[in-house]
């Protein structure tokens, strides 16, 4: 291995050995905390290839500090409440309220934000021992496994905090403006670091893929699609370079990434997106029985038949104007219920008026789709909820495999990328690839330029409705936030209905946490109007 990496005297312990019990001053530093001595944890790759479960554990399971939080389950539904598509029909028990009302990332003191950053430098931290500790050992296939995976996700944590903290690549002046902290180091002096540029971040994202690609041409195969491999960093790089406006190393970085990926029937489309056998996806978080989030997974938080509170009084829905822009030949469109009862409202009152002619045909459409949302007469229903995230075995809190990454995504950045790159033909083919397998009367598209972008990134909304990309898709394309007509609460939304685009509101940027400007003297913080 390289001699630049030096061994380290400190690793941290893993979620999945011992949890986290560092003090609550160090909480938000951007180095490891927890630890015991490197000739314990990484004196093997058997035991490395342990302290990177862990890593794969951080990505679905509750922290062991704050056990209201589990990792991307919480991240996902974060990067799309706030965002335009899918809505909150009320208050329900306050989960993610202050974020469609757009008070949680503009609120420095808010657990919520503070959690979020020690998750991303978390991983960071620990990857980063695994990768400093390397030179010590023999070189060998498992090791460039365990190392590919290192640095694949180093790059996919710098990636999101930079999404969340820093200004879009591509709206602002990435020389300048300030993104965050990059942490490569975890031996002493143990400093709080300065916030790198968001051009510096982004470099150190695209060296990271690199070194990975590296260790993975020489790499033995991953156990499962919890683990990373080419795939997957085909799939981040894919990301990067389509949020930094590269479109041919996007296009390029998708294409491979999708390579032996089948696209998912219409039979496993509707299967409620909770099983990592599906077919197309490239990475996801495979829940044990025994390990369930209970109420802070992400179906708690974003399905409509989870038997958790949350869910009861708070159906999702999407928003309409997105809806009646789906074709009614698209299946995707069935998983929208926009004829579901307004059970807030008696028959006749409410979303409900001169829609049924009698209480008993309100009450039969009620039977009717609690049969088709498999959901309990204690859950409430209304007009365009989703029905694309469930669970399968009925209003259960039983545990449900997390999506981080699938083909269609890859589709999309794939077209996206060719579009803007004036590639209208091969732009058109993969569309029609992808949309012509969801909707069987769709036609290749013949729309050209901007028109043929805006198609892709229509397809794209509805495609990935709830998966986690609404939030940076508005931030990348400079996009303003209009609810007008979206079937939201202007009472419950309040700033969270109408918001000018990034390029000219800052407060698209999410505030540095509080405790972080506290323990870390380096540190400035973000300006919000």
């Amino acid at each position: 291995m390289k001699a630049k990496y030096k061994i380290l005297r400190f690793v941290l312990i893993f979620a999945l050995v011992l949890g986290f019990s560092s003090c609550e001053e160090d909480f938000l530093q951007t180095i490891p905390t927890d630890a015991v001595s490197t000739e314990i944890a990484l004196n093997s790759t058997e035991n490395m290839m342990l302290a990177m479960n862990g890593v794969h554990r951080s990505m679905y399971a509750q922290n062991g500090r704050i056990r209201y939080y589990a990792g991307q389950q919480f991240i996902i539904p974060t990067a799309e409440y706030g965002a335009s598509d899918a809505l909150h029909s009320t208050v329900g028990n306050g989960w993610h309220r202050s974020r469609i009302q757009w008070n949680m990332h503009t609120s420095a003191t808010r657990t919520d934000l503070s959690w979020m950053w020690y998750h991303f430098y978390n991983i960071i931290g620990s990857v980063n021992n695994i990768i400093n500790a390397a030179d010590e050992l023999q070189e060998s296939d498992d090791l460039h496994n365990i190392l590919g995976q290192a640095y694949t996700y180093r790059a996919f944590a710098h990636f999101n905090l930079v999404k969340f903290w820093g200004k879009a690549y591509m709206i602002g002046d990435p020389s300048t403006d300030l993104g965050v902290p990059i942490m490569t180091a975890t031996e002493p002096p143990y400093e709080g670091k300065e916030r790198a540029t968001v051009q510096q971040v982004y470099d150190q994202i695209t060296d990271d893929l690199d070194e990975a690609f590296t260790h993975f041409a020489d790499a033995s195969a991953r156990e499962d699609i919890s683990h990373l491999n080419e795939d997957v960093a085909n799939g981040v790089a894919a990301r990067v370079y389509l949020t930094m406006g590269d479109w041919g190393q996007a296009a390029s970085y998708a294409n491979a990434a999708r390579q032996g990926y089948n696209l998912m029937s219409e039979e496993q489309y509707k299967a409620g997106f909770g099983d990592w056998n599906n077919p197309e996806w490239i990475w996801g978080s495979h829940m044990i029985q025994d390990q369930t989030s209970y109420y802070w997974s992400y179906f708690y938080y974003c399905s409509n038949n989870f038997n958790g509170s949350q869910v009861r009084s708070n159906p999702k829905f999407m928003n309409h104007l997105l809806y009646d822009q789906i074709a009614d030949t698209d299946y995707r469109k069935d998983q929208i219920l926009a004829n579901a009862p307004n059970t807030f409202y008696e028959w006749d009152a409410g979303d409900n008026a001169g829609r049924y002619a009698s209480e008993e045909a309100f009450n039969d459409s009620v039977d009717l789709y609690r049969e088709i949302v498999n959901n309990s007469s204690r859950h409430n229903m209304v007009p365009y909820m989703h029905n694309k995230l469930y669970q399968d075995n009925g209003p259960t809190i039983d545990p449900r495999d997390v999506l981080i990454m699938r083909a269609a995504e890859m589709y999309l950045i794939e077209a996206e990328a060719l579009a803007r790159d004036n590639q209208d033909g091969p732009a058109q083919d993969v569309l029609f690839e992808l949309v012509s397998a969801r909707d069987a009367a769709y036609v290749k598209s013949t729309n050209t330029g901007q028109a043929l972008v805006d198609e892709i990134l229509l397809q794209r909304r509805i495609e990935l409705f709830l998966e986690g990309h609404r939030w940076f898709d508005m931030l990348r394309n400079d996009e303003e936030l209009d609810l007008t007509g979206s079937g939201a609460d202007p009472n419950l939304y309040i700033d969270g209905m109408q918001q000018d685009r990034p390029s000219v509101n800052p407060n698209w940027v999410f505030l540095i946490p509080q405790r972080e400007l506290d323990a870390n003297p380096n540190m400035v913080q973000n300006v919000h109007q």
